[in-house]
């Protein structure tokens, strides 16, 4: 199926003059943006996981054909936090950490932070417990998440970033098991972040969601055409 989709994709791109790109910001320069910033808000921990976000993904590659280094993905989300005035340091720490343990073979407890930002951390890493079916440790995944305000923050924006990428990186079967879960527990958090804390996230969680139903709603018009 790969190979058919890449070559219809040829045939098209042949009538255009364009050039598909999988990198939307390199990670040079957000790695940049995200260090002023911190260093100008007083991220203190920001600051300090930086590197050590970049040393624990060394050599990973995102999905796809390009071999893009891991570290944009957490590197965009915590620009993508920042942009929307989401400026808290642990916050933005648990962003650039959120995939370490379940990618890195590190355990949260490990990590050179304060609990709170491990606390955050083990809210995200998946895990599914013996005799769990798949199913059931989604929705006790989701459910824990949904529970904690940044958790539920951090995952939304996590889901942001990789429907924003899933066209260059996933195949048709994979892009469709996403979207269905996308709907199913990510949109969901939505509706939970726009009641938090009397509202304080309704403004964010509208953003978010305008983001992610544009992306999922293209993407769903383009496979049905298929």
């Amino acid at each position: 199926m790969d190979n058919q989709l890449t070559k219809k994709n040829d045939r098209i791109l042949s009538h255009l003059n364009w050039v598909l790109h999988d990198r939307l910001f390199s990670e040079e320069s957000m790695y940049e943006f995200v260090a002023k910033t911190a260093g100008e808000k007083g991220l203190s921990s920001t600051i300090k996981v930086l590197p050590l976000m970049k040393e624990y993904h060394k050599g990973q590659t995102r999905k796809g054909p390009n071999n893009i280094p891991f570290i944009n993905h957490p590197l965009l989300m915590a620009c993508h936090a920042l942009t929307l005035g989401l400026a808290d340091d642990n916050l933005i720490a648990a962003i650039l950490l959120h995939d370490v343990c379940e990618d890195c073979d590190v355990e949260p407890a490990e990590l050179p932070v304060n609990e709170t930002i491990r606390q955050l951390v083990d809210y995200l890493t998946y895990t599914e417990l013996p005799g769990e079916t798949e199913d059931d440790a989604h929705a006790r995944y989701y459910k824990r998440i949904s529970e904690n305000t940044y958790a539920t923050i951090i995952k939304i924006i996590d889901r942001c970033n990789n429907v924003t990428s899933m066209a260059a990186a996933f195949t048709p079967e994979h892009m469709i098991s996403y979207i269905n879960e996308t709907e199913k527990y990510v949109l969901p958090l939505l509706e939970i972040l726009k009641n938090k804390e009397d509202g304080k996230y309704f403004n964010t969680a509208f953003l978010l969601k305008y983001h992610m139903l544009s992306v999922l709603e293209s993407d769903k018009h383009i496979l049905a055409l298929m």
